[in-house]
Formats: C-alpha cells, structure tokens, sequence
C-alpha cells in the first residue's frame, strides 16, 4: 500500500486526457474536503485554473481548422471502412477464385484492426503501413480489384495528413501556446496540492483523512495506466507528433 499520493506525469497526457485528470482530482479534493485535506488556500487557484484550461480547449475544439479535420476524419474512416467490408465480402464471392485472395488479405486488415478508432497521427501511420502490406501483395489485391479502393482511402489520408498540417498556423499555434500555459499553470497548483498532501500524510498518517488516500492512488493509477498506453500508440505507429 502506497504511503505518499501517486503523481501523473500530467505534462505527457494529451489534452483530453489531461483535462479529465485534473476534473476528477477537483471532485475528490471536494468529496473529501479541501479543509481537512489542508488545501484550503490552494482551492480557488486550481478551480480557476481549471476553467480557464477548458475554455483554451473548447477554443481548439471549436476551431473552423477542427471542424475541417473532423469532416475529413469521417471521409477517412469511411473509405477504410468500405476497403475493409469489400474485402471481407469477398471472402463469399460467387466466383470461387477469388475467395482466397480476399482471405489472404484480410490477414492484413485483421493485423491492424480498426484504424478509424486511433487518433488522428496514429491513424494516418496505421494507414501508410497498411496500404504498404496490402500492395506487397500484389497478385491478391489484382484478384480482388481493390487498388481503386486503396487510391481512394489514401486520397482521404492525405486529404486529412493536409489539414492536420494546416491547423500548425500562426493561429492554432497561439491558440495551443495558450493551452499549454494554462495547462503548466495547473500542473504547478496540482504538484503543490500533492505536495501538502503527502506532508500531511507524514506528519498525520495515511488515513488523516479516512480513504481519501486509497481512492486518490486508484484515480491515479488509472491514469498512469491510460498515458502508458497513450504513449504505447504512439511508438507502435514509428512516432508521430503526439496528437491531441
């Protein structure tokens, strides 16, 4: 059992993931009482910080480049989709022939799953590396027809690879600057909180404030966890930059 609060290296989750953090740290300092917690004078500092972290968010959020993005993500996710649903169609073709070829490269689709469900940089890698392996099988994708749905899903991922692109401009660029402040600025009030917490602990115990220790380390662990495999996305797709 854990003695001393469990920290989130919060500087490494992406946006969403970051936001949810600090909310679900907000409800537990209230549920258990910032008072008793000894965090009274560090309260109205994290709860301001925090507003001010969602509405930096809800402005990248909102933006005309995200909603750009978001429509293209759906004409991606849609020619994948479409690629992936032929192909398993096949597999009952009317002409016998064929049958195999659409086994063979459903072994491809099936090794990467659904590509639609990963963030944006991670879904355009999973992308580029599964039209690499379908076409190293050229015979089959011949068999099946299938090159004119994969021209059509890598028109949607470069469709969507551009806009990404776009939204690196001066604005978005200030709009992001702005966020990362704000979220620096919490992450000083949450080390701060952690750090009168765990000296309360050593001077009081852990159970200074009954259970308030135990359901923190879970909340904490579970984020720990999400970023661990947040991070693992991202090197299974040969690094991108990190979507957010």
């Amino acid at each position: 059992m854990n003695d001393q609060l469990i920290r989130v290296k919060t500087q490494s989750l992406p946006n969403e993931l970051h936001y949810r953090f600090h909310v679900e740290n907000g409800d537990l300092y209230t549920k258990y009482g910032v008072d008793p917690l000894g965090i009274r004078e560090y309260d109205e500092p994290f709860r301001t910080k925090l507003v001010d972290l969602d509405k930096a968010l809800e402005r990248i959020r909102k933006s005309a480049d995200t909603e750009r993005i978001a429509a293209a993500d759906v004409e991606f996710d849609r020619s994948f989709s479409g690629m992936s649903e032929y192909t398993r169609s096949c597999r009952n073709h009317y002409d016998p022939a064929m049958r195999p070829s659409a086994e063979n490269l459903l072994v491809v689709f099936d090794h990467y799953g659904n590509i639609g469900k990963e963030a944006y940089r991670q879904e355009l890698a999973s992308s580029s590396n599964l039209l690499q392996d379908l076409r190293a099988k050229t015979s089959d994708v011949t068999a099946l027809n299938l090159e004119p749905w994969m021209a059509a899903h890598e028109q949607a991922a470069h469709a969507l690879a551009d806009l990404l692109n776009v939204r690196t401009g001066e604005t978005a660029k200030q709009t992001d600057l702005n966020a990362r402040q704000v979220r620096s600025e919490i992450d000083a009030v949450y080390q701060r909180i952690t750090d009168r917490i765990n000296a309360m602990i050593n001077l009081h115990g852990k159970d200074f404030v009954p259970g308030f220790v135990a359901e923190y380390n879970a909340h904490a662990t579970e984020y720990r966890n999400r970023l661990a495999q947040h991070l693992g996305r991202i090197r299974a797709g040969k690094k991108t930059d990190g979507e957010q």
